[in-house]
């Protein structure tokens, strides 16, 4: 069955961002209809959103009047997103007006809701937004916070929507599993993601097919579920989230100065990156061309092993294993050899691997093994954040 997703946008400047979220989301296959305020139409008028999702767009309560839209709308949404949400349409629907067909259809919906604020500083930061927030936050419903950035004219700060593939990204790690909880509110996570590379000459380096999915998609089911998220992020080849702090390595010696700093204020620490067990022994010049090369390797300091030696009281500890065979053996040999608390066994071969949008997972802590079947990388994030 299709999911129904009302797209609401309201009027700010970050208006023209949710075109292209609407495109996304047209090509994942999902129903979308657009509800835009009137104040929004001055940003992106009626022919653009009713050409890309092939729907009639009304903004008014006595537009289209014999179909009942705000209760139609509201009845049929599997999921409501707002984007942008201005401090103005975060006051209605807090207040519980009605005043148009976007506060209309919100209040004739059971559906879960997702605001996604955009504004200036100043009035993200005021009080009365604040208090909005938490009054949406605590009906249950999700308000993601913006990002840092360039805001309208020349200002910057924290008040900018997320790019639309992050939000289109998070909209699907939501949908692979609605009902979620906000089980990690309070809580500070810390993942890492990507994979790592050490250099064979100033030129030249050894890396990993690591595309840093598993681990994005991690950190915003993490966010959904009310968590306060970090990431120290290798090279990566997908959408990045956003998240309380982004801080970005490029090898095993970096990622060790990171965590380092990240690991002491976190209470749970996935270590989804794929960080190189072993490092050239590096050639300042650059190796010349030849029939054959050799090239010695040392091992890297073991970063999972160093943080069980030296975790706090209370810390959990997650790691993964990418392996090529005897997957279950070799997941409960790591975790008796790592001592963190669960490790994600993953199977590399021609049918699955890096990149890839689906994986089969194994999940080994002392006392289980779960295995998931062929899952999506999402709903891998949700069963990886329920067993920690």
């Amino acid at each position: 069955m299709t999911t129904k997703i009302v797209l609401g946008v309201s009027g700010g400047i970050a208006a023209y961002k949710s075109v292209t979220l609407l495109r996304l989301l047209k090509k994942s296959h999902f129903e979308v209809t657009v509800v835009p305020t009137e104040s929004a139409l001055n940003f992106v008028g009626k022919p653009t959103w009713e050409a890309i999702s092939g729907k009639e767009v009304h903004s008014k309560v006595f537009q289209a009047t014999n179909q009942v839209l705000h209760v139609k709308l509201g009845q049929e949404a599997d999921l409501i997103v707002v984007a942008p949400a201005t401090a103005d349409l975060l006051y209605r629907a807090a207040a519980g007006a009605g005043n148009d067909l976007l506060t209309a259809t919100l209040l004739s919906s059971k559906a879960p809701v997702i605001f996604f604020p955009a504004m200036h500083t100043e009035m993200w930061e005021h009080a009365a937004t604040q208090e909005n927030i938490a009054i949406l936050r605590n009906r249950g419903h999700l308000v993601i916070d913006p990002v840092s950035g360039e805001l309208t004219g020349s200002d910057e700060g924290i008040g900018r929507m997320p790019e639309p593939e992050q939000i289109h990204a998070l909209i699907k790690t939501f949908l692979a599993k609605p009902g979620v909880k906000q089980d990690l509110k309070g809580k500070r996570v810390l993942v890492t993601l990507g994979g790592t590379s050490e250099s064979i000459d100033p030129i030249r380096v050894i890396t990993n097919k690591s595309s840093g999915e598993m681990g994005s998609a991690i950190v915003r089911a993490a966010q959904l579920r009310g968590a306060t998220v970090s990431a120290i992020v290798g090279n990566t080849n997908t959408v990045l989230p956003t998240a309380e702090r982004l801080i970005s390595v490029t090898d095993t010696n970096s990622m060790s100065e990171a965590l380092a700093t990240e690991a002491k204020m976190a209470d749970l620490i996935i270590m989804a990156a794929a960080i190189s067990d072993f490092r050239p022994r590096q050639n300042l010049e650059k190796l010349e061309r030849s029939n054959t090369q050799s090239i010695e390797l040392d091992a890297t300091e073991d970063l999972l092993l160093n943080l069980t030696n030296n975790r706090r009281p209370g810390q959990t500890i997650v790691g993964f294993a990418a392996v090529t065979s005897d997957l279950l053996l070799n997941a409960q040999q790591k975790l008796a050899k790592k001592g963190c608390d669960l490790i994600v066994g993953n199977l590399i071969n021609d049918q699955q691997g890096f990149g890839d949008l689906q994986t089969e997972i194994i999940l080994v802590s002392k006392s289980a093994v779960i295995e998931s079947g062929v899952v999506t990388k999402n709903q891998a994030a949700h069963l990886i954040l329920d067993n920690c």
